[in-house]
């Protein structure tokens, strides 16, 4: 028994040296002291080292002297796997460059509030699918900026995040928009260089490459030229807020139109349409928007804006950007809607013929894919004899 004490002890003076004290004993040394060091002296030495022992241990581990560490360290390594669990993970962002824009998900229009509270005054409206930059992001209301406008929206009329960015990239593009009324295009980006054709006002043309002085475009389907960038606004294509006053001038300018169109030519008088103030200017917007793709292709069954389409693909596609739904043929488009006189339509209405479509954009004129040869163009709306018109924003 003594000898299995002494053993012990040997054990723990060792661990003791070891540990304990900066002065490590050999095993030498340490069965030197053991001759001369009594039993007792032997069982305090180990009560006291085993206190020590577990006195560090517990500072160091921060449980009970009597807490089972072994048991405490797995609760612990349970409890932190547990923790890591059940964070979730952050989902992956497809559209990084969109999370500071919002579309305005709505079919009529979304009116911008100086406050973010419906009884604050109206500054501003953003109409179907217009694109906005957030300012600040509150649970219920957030505030952006549009066109000329600031102002606070509803965020249940509001796409976010990547619903926003896979409809804007989806639906618009990044393009160069001639701001003069005809601009040379050139072969190479010089102003001494060759002359290959020209582009007019309101065209949206694809970007190839862009310097500080000159866009290089798609100018036909086989060719690309550049363009003085100073005559261009370069950016994405996309609808932006109206403000009142804006709003206000298109509707006059709507109603000033209709007091001066042609009358027609043929047909019994229809009553007149009641449409909105809204409405009006919604027109308008319809209208500017499909003049963006003059000089686009004209292609038999097609219904791209850009691509190619036919006559009824066109006013579909264009009214699709504002969230309403046509056929994809003109014999049936000629009864979707409202009828409404030929001297009474307003822009946005579609203009009727035998087996042809065109989109009326005011001042007596259409916007309309016409043939092969000349792609989508503006024309005089008497251009071929009208057989109706109809009204789809009331």
């Amino acid at each position: 028994m003594k000898k299995t004490i002494i053993s012990a002890a040997v054990m723990i003076v060792l661990g003791a040296g070891l540990i304990v004290t900066t002065n490590a004993l050999t095993p030498e040394v340490a069965l030197e002291v053991l001759n001369v060091i009594s039993l007792e002296e032997l069982e305090t030495q180990i009560s006291d080292t085993n206190i020590a022992l577990r006195t560090n241990s517990s500072e160091a581990e921060g449980v009970p002297e009597n807490a089972d560490t072994t048991e405490a360290a797995a609760v612990e390594e349970t409890s932190e796997e547990t923790t890591e669990a059940a964070v979730p993970e952050e989902p992956e962002c497809q559209y990084p460059e969109w999370q500071n824009s919002v579309v305005a998900n709505v079919e009529g229009s979304l009116r911008v509030r100086e406050e973010a509270n419906t009884d604050s005054e109206i500054v501003g409206k953003l109409y179907p699918y217009s694109v906005a930059t957030i300012i600040e992001r509150g649970e219920e209301w957030t505030k952006v900026e549009s066109g000329s406008v600031t102002g606070y929206v509803s965020n249940e009329y509001l796409m976010f995040g990547d619903e926003a960015g896979a409809y804007i990239t989806e639906n618009y593009k990044y393009c160069a928009t001639v701001e003069v009324q005809a601009l040379n295009v050139r072969k190479e980006p010089s102003t001494e260089s060759e002359r290959i054709g020209s582009v007019t006002g309101g065209q949206e043309l694809d970007i190839i490459t862009e310097s500080e002085e000159w866009v290089e475009i798609q100018y036909t389907e086989d060719t690309t030229g550049y363009i003085a960038k100073e005559y261009v606004k370069v950016g994405w294509n996309y609808p932006t807020a109206i403000t009142i006053e804006e709003e206000q001038s298109m509707i006059a300018a709507a109603l000033a139109q209709q007091a001066s169109a042609r009358p027609a030519s043929s047909g019994a008088a229809l009553p007149p349409v009641e449409t909105s103030a809204e409405g009006l200017a919604l027109g308008q917007q319809i209208a500017n928007y499909a003049c963006q793709f003059v000089g686009n292709p004209y292609v038999y069954g097609g219904s791209s804006l850009t691509n190619g389409t036919d006559c009824s693909g066109f006013t579909m596609a264009v009214y699709a950007q504002f969230g309403y739904s046509l056929s994809h043929a003109s014999g049936v488009q000629m009864g979707q809607g409202t009828p409404v006189s030929l001297d009474a339509v307003q822009p946005g209405d579609i203009i009727c013929y035998s087996g042809h479509v065109g989109l009326y954009i005011g001042g007596g004129q259409i916007v309309h894919a016409a043939t092969e040869s000349t792609g989508i163009i503006i024309s005089n709306m008497y251009y071929d004899s009208p057989i109706g018109a109809r009204r789809i924003v009331q």
